[in-house]
């Protein structure tokens, strides 16, 4: 009965989000409310301890916070200095095969837009620019929502993976974890693992299936003189992300990847290697012969468009490389705040000197201010259209991290019971027992689909999924793991990513047919994920 009182909260935000299409921004404060009041009126909480709770959870979601408006800050200055608009003509001219333009822009391009920014801008640029290059909108769309899951858990500087972690931090000593820096490097090799495994096959599946639903021949086999093309793709993505976030972590995983991906497959498919002998096009579609013209029509360089990217991961090298000896003061000068309310544990600290989002994100869009020449009505417009982004992320990732440390922290109650925390967990344990395992991603994916986020997903979950597993007895790390690629696959087939798409590429009304055709890959990548995790548990690597 506790663990269903508990969960009220969460099946109310299921119920406005996907029941009733209610945006999250109207959704969790609604949740946090109904928590707040089984807080009071059923564990026996006292207003201050709710009350103390909530605003640290409030200060606890201003690290993400800053990480997104940072994330958003950047993309807005690149698109009003026309700096985007150069890296698009960049792809022009490269190859006529649409199979091929779609891995480079919908994949490598896209994966290197979310480790810079996240938050579902990866499917608003680049598939109007695939639109661009010939491919009708639905295909699109499709393409850009099913590739847009490898890179994610490292989107906006590792922000997934680091939130995950980050919303767990308080009870990592419990199971012996007294480094947080090194939990969230082991946290996102473990996480990559299973995404980069996934890329081998997701790669050349969603081109199977645009070939098989926009393709002249309407077949399948389209895609397989491609096939050794997507896998080398595949591998170079993998064969960095893998030893980065080992090494350095989250911050640096997907963008790193994905910069070395793009070089590398532009640079094939100019030389011709592992490149289908004949060219597949689209139904309708022209071969563009001034490409290359066009491509120099644009007066800004290439190293311009670029550089703050270059920036963003020079800094980001530089701080999270051990090697160079800067690592260690980026955690200097914190703001803390501790004992909010006069309640015990009620605390707060913000190492803003290691926040991506003011360093290097909005540094870089200062200099980029000045470096493009932007008029101060272009940069009302950046900071203006940035702001408007971010009202509705604040407003659900306030009540989300409000809620979260109500459910961790309600076991301050005159009841003596259980927090509602690890209420639910129990009754999950119980409800799953041994199968929890196969359960975890499912649940990541849920949230995704309910938040639009992988990131509010692990905020929301990530504390349910580890006190679950403390509960069973399930490595702790493998069951956040697999929370974490949950979410990230859970892109394909959250509403919110699916009718964004829809508004940018002109396709309104499509929604249902899109999810319909993202459910079966997202099932791929969930048995993917899961078999990964099993092999690396009985190889001794993860656990």
């Amino acid at each position: 009965m506790l663990a269903i009182i508990a969960a009220i909260p969460i099946i109310l935000t299921i119920i406005l989000t996907v029941g009733l299409n209610v945006p999250a921004k109207k959704a969790l404060p609604m949740a946090w409310a109904a928590c707040a009041i089984i807080g009071l009126a059923y564990w026996g909480m006292d207003v201050t301890h709710v009350v103390a709770y909530t605003i640290t959870g409030f200060l606890g979601s201003i690290d993400t916070l800053l990480i997104i408006f940072g994330a958003i800050l950047l993309m807005n200055m690149l698109n009003e200095a026309g700096a985007m608009r150069r890296i698009e003509a960049m792809f022009n001219g490269i190859t006529e095969d649409a199979r091929i333009q779609l891995v480079i822009v919908g994949f490598a391009f896209a994966a290197f837009i979310e480790g810079a920014a996240g938050f579902g801008t990866p499917a608003a640029i680049c598939a109007p620019l695939v639109i661009g290059l010939g491919a009708p909108p639905m295909a699109a769309a499709l393409a850009c929502l099913m590739f847009n899951s490898s890179p994610v858990p490292f989107g906006a500087a590792g922000t997934p993976t680091n939130s995950a972690a980050e919303i767990i931090k308080d009870v990592l000593p419990s199971i012996g974890v007294t480094d947080l820096s090194l939990f969230k490097q082991d946290l996102s090799f473990l996480s990559t693992i299973g995404m980069c495994v996934g890329s081998l096959v997701i790669i050349w599946l969603v081109i199977g299936v645009v070939c098989m639903k926009f393709g002249k021949n309407k077949s399948f086999s389209d895609v397989f003189p491609v096939v050794p093309f997507c896998l080398f793709t595949s591998i170079v993505f993998s064969c960095v992300s893998i030893p980065v976030a080992k090494v350095m972590g989250a911050e640096l995983t997907s963008l790193v990847a994905a910069a070395v991906t793009i070089f590398a497959t532009i640079g094939a498919a100019k030389a011709g290697f592992l490149m289908p002998k004949e060219i597949w096009r689209f139904p309708g579609t022209e071969i563009k012969k001034d490409a290359k013209k066009q491509d120099t029509q644009h007066s800004m360089s290439l190293l311009k468009a670029w550089t703050p990217y270059l920036l963003v991961t020079l800094w980001l090298v530089v701080t999270r490389v051990p090697q160079f000896g800067i690592k260690p003061l980026m955690g200097s000068f914190p703001i803390t705040m501790t004992n909010i309310m006069g309640v015990e544990g009620a605390s707060f600290t913000l190492k803003w000197l290691n926040n991506p989002g003011l360093f290097p994100f909005i540094l870089v869009v200062f200099i980029g201010f000045a470096m493009y020449g932007l008029s101060s009505s272009q940069i009302n417009n950046v900071l203006y259209k940035s702001y408007k982004q971010l009202v509705g992320a604040t407003i659900a990732l306030l009540f989300g991290f409000a809620m979260v440390y109500l459910f961790r922290y309600s076991n301050a109650n005159v009841c003596g019971y259980d927090s509602m925390l690890v209420a639910m967990a129990k009754g999950m344990a119980d409800l799953a027992g041994a199968n929890y395992f196969y359960i975890a991603p499912v649940i990541g994916s849920v949230g995704a689909f309910m938040f639009g986020s992988n990131t509010v997903s692990n905020i929301m979950f990530a504390p349910l999924q580890f006190a679950t597993a403390d509960i069973l007895n399930i490595p702790h790390i493998v069951i956040v793991a697999l929370q974490n690629q949950g979410g990230a696959i859970g892109n394909m087939v959250c509403i919110n990513n699916i009718v964004a798409v829809c508004a940018t590429t002109g396709i309104v009304g499509a929604e249902g047919k899109i999810l319909k055709t993202t459910v079966g890959p997202w099932f791929v990548y969930y048995l993917i994920v899961i078999g990964v995790m099993l092999l690396l548990m009985n190889l001794g690597i993860a656990g």
